[in-house]
């Protein structure tokens, strides 16, 4: 007798900051960038999927990041409406949204997140996963891969680039497009720095485009970006050859229809899952906090976080951890690590520089076993910053925080200033093989 099939459902809720005497601070690039208007909404957008048993909602934020306290908050609210339900939130690292992490306020040690603003995304999570529970029905699960070469950059030696893009199609009964859910390891900051209009940025115009095309409603989720994944540094002409402008809207547009053409061509001729299996797993996992800055940071109240030592919440000032969180799904014929940051795609892939630079910092580092050798089905994927925002996850080998430089640079490439620390990727790789263990 065959498994019934899943069933899927979608909503979304608007999440836009609302300008006022209030300045919102925008997330990343420096300190003080004020938002001084809207270009398009900012959004949670949820994929609920059941199997008769199960009921997961997955919702993603375009957001810099939500913290682990703030996705727990957000899972007791959904539990007072429908309890026993699940809830994964992603957030896409949106650039051009509103400071929800603390790092990026009027100064270096002045936090710019609004803790109503935050209350508000915590309720819209919850709203949102809510009603795609409540709009559960059954549906075909179509799933397709492609590559996306030219629109990828890698932003940070060894050049280890992941321009694989996964879409995964709901189609109910009668052939209509549910939703779709669109994995793609770029970072949404096609925008750059100057702009100062709030934007889900590059993932506004994949969506709009699929959503045109398909029916439905587009989640956009964001994979394997450490390393640095990002639209920044590529060249992409308009149709006659003219370069089209940097760090524009224009830019963003181009970026995100692309992205979305190869998506809808990939499901053009997708596979329809065999499969209605549905799993889900997480674990509490502790990585050590070795980054001074994080922790004068948090110190200072700057970054809303509790340490731990020992797994206990820590009795002094300076505890040794961060408590975060790991998580496996099974969808089908599709797999996914839920992972709580920035990974760097070789921890994911394969591809840790071998031999070594000699000017890394930790000679003779053991490399990390690639994470996708975990997984077994023929569709795997990355949920990045899922359920956590940590930072950059660095191979251990690849770290390069000291004199003599990687590569002959006369200073350090950007990634290790914005890692909890080196022990982060090993901590991780252990958690999800004890996690994954059959």
């Amino acid at each position: 007798m065959e498994d019934p099939p899943l069933q899927f459902g979608f909503a979304k809720r608007a999440i836009t900051p609302t300008l006022g005497a209030q300045p919102v601070y925008l997330a990343g690039f420096g300190h003080d960038r004020r938002a001084t208007g809207v270009h398009d909404e900012l959004w949670a957008r949820a994929m609920a999927v059941s199997d008769g048993r199960l009921k997961l909602a997955i919702v993603a934020v375009d957001l810099i990041g939500v913290f682990h306290a703030d996705v727990v908050r957000a899972r007791a609210l959904l539990e007072q409406r429908l309890p026993g339900a699940r809830l994964v939130v992603a957030s896409t690292h949106n650039h051009e949204g509103p400071d929800t992490i603390g790092l990026w306020g009027s100064g270096r040690f002045a936090s710019g997140v609004d803790a109503r603003y935050l209350d508000r995304v915590c309720e819209a999570i919850a709203d949102a996963a809510a009603e795609a529970l409540s709009r559960l029905a059954p549906a075909r699960l179509v799933l397709a891969r492609t590559r996306t070469p030219g629109l990828v950059e890698d932003g940070r030696l060894p050049r280890v680039i992941d321009d694989t893009l996964v879409a995964l199609q709901a189609r109910g009964e009668d052939g209509e497009t549910l939703g779709t859910l669109v994995d793609w390891s770029s970072h949404p900051e096609a925008l750059a720095g100057a702009n100062t209009l709030i934007s889900s940025d590059y993932p506004h115009f994949l969506r709009t485009r699929i959503e045109g095309r398909l029916g439905g409603t587009c989640v956009f989720v964001v994979g394997s970006i450490g390393g640095l994944m990002t639209p920044l540094g590529l060249k992409l002409d308009a149709p006659g050859g003219r370069e089209i402008a940097k760090d524009g809207f224009g830019f963003a547009q181009a970026v995100g229809e692309r992205a979305a053409e190869a998506a809808l061509a990939a499901l053009g001729a997708g596979h329809s899952s065999e499969s209605s299996l549905l799993e889900q797993r997480s674990a509490t996992v502790y990585v050590p906090l070795e980054n001074r800055l994080f922790r004068l940071a948090t110190f200072l109240g700057v970054l809303d976080r509790r340490l731990f030592s020992g797994g206990r919440p820590a009795t002094t000032l300076f505890g040794d951890d961060l408590e975060t969180e790991v998580g496996y799904l099974r969808l089908g014929d599709a797999e996914a690590l839920l992972v709580p940051g920035e990974i760097y795609p070789e921890l994911v892939l394969g591809g840790i520089q071998e031999p070594q630079d000699p000017g890394a910092d930790f000679p003779g580092a053991p490399r990390e076993r690639p994470l996708f050798t975990l997984l077994r089905a023929d569709y795997k994927l990355v949920l990045g910053l899922a359920n956590d925002e940590i930072g950059y996850v660095i191979p251990r080998s690849e770290w390069d925080a000291r004199k003599p430089f990687a590569y002959g640079r006369a200073q350090s490439q950007y990634g290790e200033i914005s890692s909890v620390g080196p022990s982060a990727a090993a901590r991780l790789v252990e958690a999800y093989e004890r996690l994954l263990a059959r």
